[in-house]
């Protein structure tokens, strides 16, 4: 097996996690790249990775889940972070994750991907992506589903959420929480100027379109700004075709890890 390994320099401030995990695998002979860069990347990956093990929290996840993706490569996270929603071991266990990994003792779990598109640019998000206003000030966004009129919202934006990104971004914006094996989006208002704006669930097949005409628009993608001070946008949000695929080593209860993961206030 040969393996890829990212560790955010921000939570493995030494490097010593990925270190540690460096000589795990040279003493079982096996091959690893270790990207040592801010910024995750391949490009550089003299092979093309069996799996790659990310050190950080989720914003490390998301970073390193689309370059994973967009190769049909699964992912390892491990635990550096706060609540670390979308990894699966703790750093004091990535020794032995590391083992099972190479001894094939493991199974891989899908989950539905966002594909966007403005213009001639496209963008495919794990979490959500968001329309939104510059910072105070209101936009009107009109949301079509399937080419039919859903809502005209006026909010600081709109968000397209996945069933993964439902327990993020979502869950802040009051939206409700999908199982990942729901094959659904949420359509969800951030912070709307209503009394009767409510998410909407809206099945994986179908086709958003965002349309605004405000100026000074922002295109956020898994919290990160891709496109700025857009005018008159309009986004095709749709199922993207690949997926991530996230290393997992026991079937855990979807619930049971939301109560665990989310009930705390530090």
């Amino acid at each position: 097996m040969k393996l890829g390994i990212y560790s955010n320099p921000h939570k493995d401030v030494h490097g010593s996690f990925a270190i540690e995990l460096c000589r795990v695998l040279k003493e079982a002979g096996t091959e690893y790249f270790l990207c040592d860069k801010e910024i995750f990347s391949l490009d550089s990956c003299p092979f093309v990775p069996d799996a790659v093990i990310a050190f950080g929290g989720d914003g490390t996840m998301l970073r390193a889940v689309g370059v994973c993706a967009e190769k049909g490569i699964p992912i390892l996270g491990v635990n550096l972070g706060k609540v670390g929603f979308l990894t699966e071991v703790d750093c004091k266990d990535v020794a032995q994750a590391a083992k099972k990994l190479i001894s094939g003792d493991y199974f891989t779990e899908k989950r539905l991907m966002l594909e966007i598109k403005c213009g001639a640019e496209s963008f495919f998000a794990l979490n959500e992506a968001a329309l939104t206003g510059t910072l105070c000030r209101v936009a009107e966004i009109t949301v079509e589903i399937d080419k039919t009129l859903a809502d005209n919202v006026r909010a600081d934006g709109v968000l397209v959420s996945t069933p993964t990104g439902s327990t993020a971004y979502s869950l802040a914006c009051n939206g409700p929480v999908l199982s990942p094996e729901i094959e659904a989006f949420i359509v969800n208002a951030i912070c709307p100027h209503s009394l009767h704006s409510c998410p909407i669930v809206v099945g994986s097949g179908s086709a958003i379109t965002l349309k605004s005409a405000s100026e000074g628009l922002n295109l956020v993608v898994d919290g990160s700004i891709v496109k700025s001070g857009i005018s008159g946008a309009e986004l095709q949000i749709s199922k993207a075709e690949r997926y991530a695929e996230f290393i997992r080593f026991s079937k855990q209860n979807f619930y049971n890890r939301l109560l665990h993961k989310l009930s705390n206030w530090s």
